[in-house]
């Protein structure tokens, strides 16, 4: 990966001085938009393995999204990361990320600053779904961000939206904040497109292209400026949907490749050999229930932890 060591030695070294979300006497690195979420709800949604501290390689930053942490990733990236020496942070927001995206980047922002101070190295940026795209928004608006990321790596998000979210709340006239956020031509993601991809991280887009959630592929998941990778690039007709992508071996090893390299993976250092498996290594027992669990609160009519509302979020005034 990507190591800028004098950037990032003198970023980490200014962001010890700094509050988070305020700039210190003196100093010239702007911090972006001042953090409104309380420090201590930061600090308690981010959780992360004991290795950080002597980190030997870029952490990862595992961000979900309609679930917390253990949820998505504690039967997956949670075992098999760790397993492979690699240490990882977890967010598990307040609202599970129903609520609404600008706000959840401030966790990210607070996750990057914390996780790049204390071991001294740039931060993999991961998610699934939309958790890529408060990743990319903390990325995009706090100008600091980008040189202390090496990568963004991505599981089935909608950066161009989705249809499945724009039919469904236009139809009910009400959504989750986020389900209005994700949903295609949404002003968040206007927003987004409106800005360059900021300079310097690797992209990785990995989606399948039997998302039965995020729709239409390959339109909806895939990221100019970034490597744009389906499942059935490297296995054609490899049954993989929204959910089991974050289970599945070819997807797991995509997410390798971009760990291990600079930049980001590419498709033709991958397996064939691959399409022979199918779950990625070090799974725990009860992965089933958990893609059940997962579908479940996806699914279900009214099992849903915040308010629904009847339009968008507005844009924060510095994304205007």
């Amino acid at each position: 990966m990507r190591i800028r060591s004098l950037v990032l030695a003198s970023t980490v070294a200014l962001l010890s001085t700094l509050v988070p979300g305020t700039a210190s006497a003196g100093s010239n690195l702007d911090p972006g938009p001042a953090l409104t979420v309380a420090p201590a709800a930061l600090d308690h949604a981010l959780t992360c393995t004991t290795d950080l501290h002597d980190a030997t390689r870029d952490p990862v930053l595992l961000t979900p999204a309609f679930a917390t942490d253990q949820q998505s990733f504690g039967w997956n990236y949670l075992q098999s990361l760790p397993a492979a020496g690699i240490p990882v942070c977890s967010l598990s927001l307040p609202d599970e990320g129903y609520g609404d995206l600008q706000i959840a980047a401030q966790y990210v922002v607070h996750a990057v600053r914390t996780m790049a101070a204390d071991s001294g190295r740039q931060v993999v940026m991961m998610g699934h779904q939309h958790g890529p795209l408060d990743e990319l928004w903390a990325l995009t608006f706090w100008p600091d961000l980008p040189a202390l990321v090496s990568d963004l790596i991505s599981l089935a998000t909608p950066y161009n939206g989705t249809d499945s979210a724009r039919s469904g709340c236009d139809d009910s006239q009400e959504c989750p904040p986020a389900n209005w956020q994700i949903a295609t031509g949404s002003k968040f993601l206007t927003a987004l497109a409106a800005r360059p991809l900021p300079e310097g991280p690797g992209y990785t887009s990995i989606y399948t292209k039997f998302d039965e959630l995020i729709y239409p592929q390959p339109h909806a998941s895939t990221l100019a400026g970034a490597a744009n990778i389906a499942v059935q690039d490297v296995c054609p007709l490899r049954p993989v949907e929204h959910f089991n992508i974050i289970g599945d071996n070819v997807a797991f090893h995509i997410v390798l490749d971009a760990l291990e390299h600079d930049g980001p993976a590419v498709r033709e250092r991958i397996s064939d050999d691959l399409c022979f498996t199918t779950a990625m290594p070090n799974l725990r027992y009860d992965a089933r229930a958990a893609i059940t669990g997962l579908k479940y609160l996806a699914q279900v009519p009214g099992h849903l932890i915040f308010d629904s509302v009847t339009a968008e979020p507005e844009l924060a005034s510095y994304a205007r």
